[in-house]
């Protein structure tokens, strides 16, 4: 049968909270089930939602598909959820939602019954779901007065967890149950959460996992479970009990009430009991099922509703990527909150796509959800954040949710990351508060609004808010302490006491103190490492017992009083002790021994590890009792097993054989599937051996096993499958395909089967046969017939096929064109299933070092010529066991070649004659090289600016291998010695506030030059604040120079003063604090492109008189004089300018006098060849971009397009010719003050959002971000800039060309490399060392820095070794020329009245026949200058507005400051 198809296929894919659920239409519905409609009413086709429209009646939709029925009757919960009885109140909002959904749903469900429409009626939430309905049906239901709308489903995927690292390799108390002092909470108020009832809708949960199977509310406590009312299977795949085939709801409810009472306490309420639905993620049918149910859990066979066993707090970590407005989850979660249960929903996990991040329903007003946070309190980058619906802060509260350590299933732990994590966290807490306080328990209301005033505050102010309540952390960060320590748990007091021994009075750890009184739950304290315990109680009396391992039992009463302290002290008497050991061994065909855990059940804890060589453990008990020994294997596949054991006064061997578990044969060492038949699990990805594919249309249509549609295994398997997905084949497909089965031999069999697990998801018209033969395919009969959804596992029987031996099955799917798809998976033709042993033994050992005689984890150790292989691990509760320990199964027995491997080890090989069905030991040592270095630092006083020294170090190779050594540079930082007395250091020079914030509202302009109008006044000056300074004034009041660096010295070409280009350059030498005329250029410029190549400055374009000229010249220092080169072939002025790898590059510009357009050209100049090239173009048209060369590469930023100031950035590859956009800088800006320095582009002042200013920031590319640097003291634009940091020149408004010049100190490494250091260098960079061997490095100090201080730097040293090798520390001490002294002073204003004070701004100019300066007082009125006494003797001026003017002379003198103090009268 063929359906014609006009819509999108089922491709939404979504995710739960560690992944989101992705909303479709849901996002568009509605206000929640509560709300009364506020808008006339809607019409007919309005009901149809677009979504739902575009599935039914789009260009690809198909005839039918799945759809929503919504219907506008509410049921009045206000009265049912006052009733204050807990069972009472339960039965009432259920009886109330049931009435209103069958008084609404009434007629519709009549006429569905009368045309055979499938389809669930839904009481929860007052809606129908419609399986595989028309648009014809749409149309007629949306014409009902009693429907408000028809929606999509929403298809989700199961969660996909994030995996994390395990913040300790041993964690009794996980690190997240420690933040929220949930420990601190059992400790004081002896609250584990008991007589709570904590519910999971997520993907299942391991019910028999230690940390778990005693807090399931099924189990009877005697070896059975009751799974009635307790686990409920929406997802069709485990409908006897509770299972888990993914494991993300295994981890969650670990979090909430995991503890194995073995050391794995990963729980925050491990007293609670729980149940769980598997209701995430097959559809959101089966969450919105989930949800209804636990408002009124029901039997197995989902009959006998039972509010009273509803559950008291219920975790959802699931949730879509983005906000929207589900009314179903809704609908289900205000009824819970009715109902006096508190859900608590995940945040997302989308938090790194910005601030409208939080997922849905938790996004929701009527919701609770939770952020995630790590170990140091920190947000994580995923966690969700941004405002919900209707501006309600998101996430609500915030918890641990990064590396979090949790119970998975086949009995393991894991750390995972997500939001998904962090909601148990905060579910576990409302189960502690509400067992402390029972007047809570139901008041939903007042449960969230304690939570919300004693969180911790935690300001953030990314996404808005307040410090007390934003839109990252929430209310803050969850305290379970502060959370009870405010509830309203009524008249209290303390119990307290220690447990001691009664022989020796030593102090008995982990000892419980059980406290029992009439109607309350149990307590039981545990008492600390020194035998104390302290809990707070109700007064009232009460009965303790008092129990540890070992030791004879005690009993006492208490009376606890208002306001006191009860105190209760107990000694035990210590009992006979007895030895019981033996071997563990396979028990289900090698007999071979195994490695395991072999632990006492119960109080005590005590337990040991078998010998993996021999399965022998021995451990001690007290005499004359019985025990359960539990045996956990750590081999995978295999049974745990519970051996009850009596001992009497002597010693006892038991002997313990463990079985291979028969539901996951094929991944114990040793066994595979088997059966009595054929058992397929079709997990190779391709046809099985024997399995046949049948493509009757020829087409290619067919089974396939690789899921090519990637639609996982929603069968109920695991692993692959096989799939026939007529969705994956597409419109005017179809297909007629059998999956045929080897031919089966059932002689022996007397009641065969065929069992498989399934997802045929069905849209109509296909069909989906299974087909039996008993004579080898001759002839087939058909067994099954299927028309409709099928998902879990079926069973056929199959009595004809009894005794026979040519027995086949086929899958047989046709009549299909554009349908759904159907899963198959883990067939079995037979009656049963078994798991069969294959021969081959067991290796164990131990890598070791050679060089340490440590042992090596994370060796790789494998049967040569085959896939066998084993990683070394640490074994660290195992103390018998060494770490560097390794198994593996080898499949053949015999002499065999292993081969141990490990990262920068020599690999070593050996013969290893493995025993079969038995244990072989077999150890390695490897052999590396190891580095030996001496000195570790280096340290040399130079004297600046020509101060240079040579010191060494030694490198030994003292290992067993050779090694590879590379050496490399760092930078370390530095501290400045300033002037003024204070110091520098980098992280204020890069990340320190400076001046305060200056933004000038002045014309500018993008043109060559002042034309026809007055150029603007000087901007006032501001206080000078560190770390910028001044330097000397540039000889002429210049604007569009461009500056570079060559050599410790600083060099500014040509450039304006506003009216006119000039071709006047000059040098500025930091040892002499002074400015020198060069050789002018050949010809005026300004805004020219300059760089320096080859120790020799190159100077192309620029506008000349007649706008952008194409000359280009070098300057050559040494003989001061300019020479011509090639002409520019793309005049440009102000283009970005950089050198990279040795050429000079220009980016974009100005292409006429008035800048007018904008280019994008970008041209490169090569020295070598004299030449220029063209190259890939600029992204867009831009003048006035900053640009630099750093590693290779080349990064530019910002300018301007004609039209607007830019922020956009991007970097270019040379080896692809191509730009790629980075991140945008964090304000639009152009012509600012630019260069490389330290590894990255830092941009200084320029216009930036309409205003000239002093902001500053620079991008590292190492970490892909902007950063902040400190505020300049001058605001200009259209200055230059060099590495150092210098800033030179610059117009503070239109064509106010100025002298001003200042630097941001300590940066003068100008490398394209960010690994370069400028004052370090070494004499190689790598070097082989074979073992004994050495070699001796040199490292060179050279004092070619700016200012004295203390420069730091380390060589660091690459190896091929497995060690760790530390860099040799670098220090560089340098002091101030002899030629230079201090100049120093304050200037005060003195008023009319004699008073006098501070005068921050003020002007003192200090002149001399050599260079002048001008200095600028800071907040405090004080100047503080380094100046070279080769300009004496000097005259200053000082000045303020308002003030008269001091001048006077001075004489700078060797080794003393000279300080000149200024008392300015005030003129006003």
């Amino acid at each position: 049968m063929s359906h014609q198809r006009k819509g999108l296929a089922r491709s939404l894919v979504g995710a739960l909270a560690t992944v989101a659920v992705v909303a479709t239409s849901l996002a568009a519905a509605g206000q929640a089930q509560a709300s009364s409609p506020t808008k006339p009413e809607a019409t007919p086709a309005s009901k149809i939602k677009p979504e739902l429209l575009e599935k039914l009646d789009g260009k690809d939709a198909k005839s039918a598909t799945d759809y929503w029925v919504r219907f506008a009757a509410k049921a009045d919960l206000t009265a049912a959820g006052k009733i204050t009885n807990w069972n009472e109140r339960g039965t009432a909002v259920a009886a109330a939602l049931k009435k209103a959904a069958a008084d609404s749903q009434a007629k519709i469900r009549a006429e569905l019954d009368a045309q055979h429409v499938k389809y669930q009626s839904f009481w929860g939430t007052n809606a129908i779901r419609i399986e595989s309905g028309s648009l014809e049906l749409a149309q007629n239901l949306a014409g009902h007065t009693e429907v408000e709308g028809l929606y999509a489903p929403v298809q989700i995927e199961v969660p996909k967890v994030t995996p994390g690292q395990q913040e300790k390799a041993i964690q009794a108390v996980e690190w997240g149950v420690a933040n929220v002092k949930a420990n601190q909470v059992w400790s004081q108020y002896g609250d584990k959460g008991e007589g709570i009832v904590v519910a999971s809708i997520d993907t299942g949960v391991q019910y028999d996992h230690p940390a778990l199977v005693n807090q399931y509310r099924g189990n009877n406590g005697d070896g059975t479970f009751n799974h009635n009312y307790n686990w409920f299977d929406a997802a069709g795949t485990s409908p006897n009990a509770p299972a888990d085939g993914n494991g993300h709801g295994t981890h969650t409810m670990g979090t909430m009430a995991g503890d194995d009472g073995a050391g794995n306490q990963i729980g925050v309420a491990p007293g609670v009991k729980w149940i769980a639905a598997n209701g995430c993620c097959p559809s959101d049918a089966a969450l919105i099922t989930s949800g209804q149910w636990m408002l009124e859990p029901t039997d197995l066979a989902g009959q006998n509703p039972d509010a009273s066993k509803r559950p008291n707090v219920i975790n959802n970590s699931w949730g879509s990527q983005l906000p929207s407005n589900d009314p179903f989850m809704e609908d289900i979660t205000l009824a819970w909150t009715a109902s006096g249960i508190f859900g608590t929903f995940a945040n997302g996990n989308s938090g790194e796509g910005g601030c409208n991040t939080s997922g849905s329903p938790g996004s929701l007003t009527s919701n609770y959800s939770a952020g995630a946070y790590d170990i140091n309190n920190n947000i994580a980058s995923f966690s969700g954040r941004g405002v919900g619906q209707g501006g309600t802060i998101k996430p609500n509260i915030s918890a641990p949710g990064v590396n979090v350590r949790s119970s998975l299933p086949g009995n393991t732990y894991g750390a995972f990351n997500g939001t998904s994590m962090a909601t148990p966290h905060l579910t576990a807490v409302v189960a502690l508060l509400w067992s402390a306080s029972p007047s809570l328990k139901g008041d939903v209301a007042a449960t969230r609004a304690l939570l919300d005033s004693t969180a911790i505050d935690t300001p953030n102010s990314q996404c808005g808010g307040t410090d007390a309540n934003n839109n990252v952390f929430g209310q803050g960060r969850l305290d379970a302490l502060a959370l009870l320590n405010a509830a309203p748990i009524g008249d209290t007091g303390t119990l307290s006491g220690t447990v001691t021994a009664a022989t020796g009075g030593a102090a008995l750890a982990g000892a419980s103190v059980t406290v029992k009184a009439e109607g309350q739950p149990d307590k039981t304290l545990t008492t600390s490492s020194n035998g104390a315990f302290s809990s707070v109680l109700p007064a009232g009396d009460y009965s303790l017992t008092v129990a540890s391992f070992g030791y004879a039992t005690q009993t006492a009463t208490a009376t606890i009083t208002t306001g006191q302290t009860t105190t209760k002290d107990f000694a035990l008497v210590s009992t006979p002790q007895v030895s019981v050991g033996g071997t563990v061994t396979d028990g289900s065909g090698h007999g071979w021994p195994l490695y395991a855990k072999v632990t006492v059940e119960g109080p005590g804890g005590v337990f040991d590890y078998t010998t993996p060589s021999n399965g022998r453990y021995s451990l001690k008990v007290p005499s004359g009792a019985a025990y359960s020994l539990k045996v956990e294997s750590k081999y995978p596949g295999y049974q745990a097993v519970s051996q009850p054991i009596t001992v009497g006064t002597g010693n006892l061997t038991q002997n313990i054989a463990v079985p291979a578990d028969g539901t996951s044969c094929s991944t114990a060492p040793g066994y595979k599937w088997g059966s009595d038949g054929v058992y397929e699990t079709f997990d190779s990805g391709a046809a099985p051996s024997g399995w046949t594919v049948v493509d009757n249309k020829g087409n290619g249509q067919v089974w396939k096993f690789d899921d090519p549609g990637n639609r996982s295994n929603l069968a109920g398997g695991s692993g692959k499958f096989a799939i026939v997905d007529s969705d994956k084949y597409g419109g005017g497909g179809s297909q007629d395909t059998s999956l045929v089965s080897p031919v089966v031999d059932l002689t022996a069999v007397t009641a065969p089967v065929i069992r498989f697990n399934q997802d045929l998801n069905y849209l109509g018209g296909e069909k989906a046969d299974i087909d039996l033969s008993i004579d080898g395919g001759a002839t087939w009969s058909n067994v099954l017939t299927q028309g409709t959804d099928a998902r879990g596992v079926k069973e056929i029987a199959i009595p004809q096929a009894a005794g026979k031996s040519a027995v086949q099955v086929r899958f047989h799917y046709y009549n299909a064109s554009y349908e759904w798809w159907w899963e198959v998976d883990n067939v079995l033709v037979g009656s049963q299933i078994s798991c069969v042993a294959t021969g081959g033994g067991i290796v164990v050992g131990n890598v070791k070092d050679a060089n340490t005689s440590g042992f090596v984890n994370g060796a790789v150790v494998t049967r040569d010529g085959s896939s066998e292989s084993a990683t070394t691990v640490a074994t660290p509760e195992d103390t018998g066991l060494n770490d560097g320990f390794y198994w593996l199964y080898s499949s053949a027995d015999g002499n065999q070649g292993f081969t141990a491997k490990a990262g920068n080890y020599v690999s070593s090989t050996a013969t290893v004659g493995v025993e079969a069905d038995w244990t072989t030991t077999a150890d390695y040592t490897l052999k590396a090289g190891q580095l030996a270095v001496t000195p570790g630092t280096v340290t040399g006083n130079l004297k600046l600016p020509t101060g240079k020294v040579t010191k060494s170090f030694k490198v030994t190779n003292t290992g067993g291998a050779d090694v590879d050594v590379k050496f490399g540079e760092k930078d370390g930082g530095f501290v400045l010695q300033n002037a003024n007395g204070s110091t520098t250091t980098k992280a204020q020079v890069e990340n320190g506030p400076g001046a305060p914030l200056q933004r000038l509202a002045v014309d500018t302009s993008f043109a060559r030059m002042l034309t026809g109008k007055t150029g603007a006044a000087p901007a006032a000056a501001k206080p000078m604040a560190a770390p910028w300074a001044d330097i000397a004034d540039y000889p002429a009041s210049v604007m569009d120079n461009r500056v570079v660096s060559l050599e410790g010295k600083t060099y500014s070409i040509a450039g304006g003063n506003g009216s006119a280009s000039t071709a006047n350059s000059y040098v500025y030498d930091p040892a002499t604090l002074a400015w020198t005329a060069i050789a002018p250029l050949p010809g005026a410029r300004n805004a020219i492109s300059v760089g320096v190549i080859g120790g020799k400055i190159i100077a192309s374009s620029g506008w000349g008189a007649s706008g952008p000229a194409p000359e280009t010249w070098s300057y050559d220092p040494a003989a001061n004089a300019w020479t011509a080169l090639a002409a520019n072939p793309a005049p440009r002025a102000a283009a970005g300018q950089a050198v990279l790898d040795g050429k000079l590059y220009a980016v974009g510009g100005c292409t006429t006098s008035s800048c007018l357009p904008m280019s994008n050209t970008v041209v490169r100049y090569d020295a070598a060849a004299n030449a220029w090239e063209t190259l890939a173009n600029y992204p867009q048209s831009v003048a006035f971009a900053s640009c630099g060369a750093i590693d290779g590469k080349l990064y530019c930023a910002g300018g301007n397009d004609g039209t607007n100031s830019l922020k956009a950035a991007y970097v270019y590859d040379p080896g692809a010719d191509s730009w790629t956009a980075i991140a945008d800088a964090p304000a639009d800006h152009w012509a600012a003050s630019y260069a490389v320095a330290g590894g990255k582009l830092l941009i200084v002042g320029g216009v930036q959002a309409g205003a000239v200013t002093n902001a500053g920031f620079s991008y590292d590319p190492s970490s892909e971000s902007w950063t902040a640097l400190p505020n300049a003291n001058l605001p200009r634009y259209r200055g230059g800039a060099a590495c150092g940091f210098y800033k030179i020149g610059g117009s503070s408004g239109s064509f106010n060309a100025t002298v001003d010049s200042e630097a941001l100190p300590g940066l003068e490494d100008c490398s394209e490399s960010s690994a370069d250091v400028s004052w370090l260098s070494i004499d190689q960079t790598e070097a082989t060392l074979a073992p004994g061997q050495s070699t001796t490095v040199k490292v060179t100090l050279s004092a070619s820095v700016d200012q004295p201080g203390t420069y730091s730097g380390a060589v660091t040293i690459g190896e091929n070794t497995p060690y760790t090798v530390a860099p040799v520390g670098v220090t560089m001490n340098v002091t101030p020329p002899t030629t230079w002294s201090k100049l120093q002073g304050t200037v005060t204003g003195v008023s009319s009245s004699g008073a006098s004070a501070a005068l921050p701004g003020a002007i003192v100019q200090v002149d001399s026949w050599a260079q002048s300066y001008t200095f600028i007082t800071d907040k405090d009125g004080k100047y503080a200058y380094w100046l070279d006494r080769r300009n004496n003797p000097l005259t200053l001026i000082a000045a303020k507005d308002g003030y008269k003017p001091q001048t006077r002379t001075t004489k700078l003198v060797a080794g003393t400051p000279v300080t000149e103090d200024f008392a300015l009268k005030s003129i006003k």
